[in-house]
């Protein structure tokens, strides 16, 4: 396996927060959803939708993990083809360099750094989201 911090660039950072947000978004809904149609009055919010869904993120990041190391699912990645990121240009630093430098989108990364953004979003929502849900259960 990799080391995992050498795969991490930069430019990964815009793909990584887009991707963290719109997983935030899509797991208060489901949250709300929870509360609103599943849960009994038993449990609050806190407790277990958060927790439940928080497990499914970690999951997420653990399969995200595997596919780093070279393991794929059958269904799932089967029609994937695997194209590699275009050559951009590497300047003096200066402003004028970035001004013309194309920003990178989720789509133009390699697998193994979509695998890394996956993972890296799971795991920034997913833990928060499950410690959450066990303390809210204790307490």
């Amino acid at each position: 396996m990799k080391k995992l911090f050498s795969i991490y660039k930069p430019d990964l950072f815009r793909p990584i927060l887009y991707k963290t947000v719109t997983r935030a978004s899509v797991a208060l809904c489901l949250c709300l959803l929870w509360q609103r149609f599943v849960s009994d009055g038993t449990y609050t919010i806190w407790e277990a939708p958060c927790l439940a869904v928080g497990a499914i993120f970690l999951g997420w990041a653990w399969v995200s993990y595997l596919r780093l190391d070279g393991i794929r699912i059958p269904f799932v990645d089967r029609g994937r083809l695997s194209t590699e990121r275009g050559q951009r240009r590497r300047g003096t630093h200066t402003m004028a360099d970035f001004a013309d430098e194309k920003i990178v989108s989720f789509d133009e990364l390699s697998p193994e750094e979509k695998s890394f953004c996956s993972m890296l979003s799971s795991l920034v929502l997913g833990g928060p989201m499950t410690v959450i849900g066990l303390l809210a259960g204790v307490l």
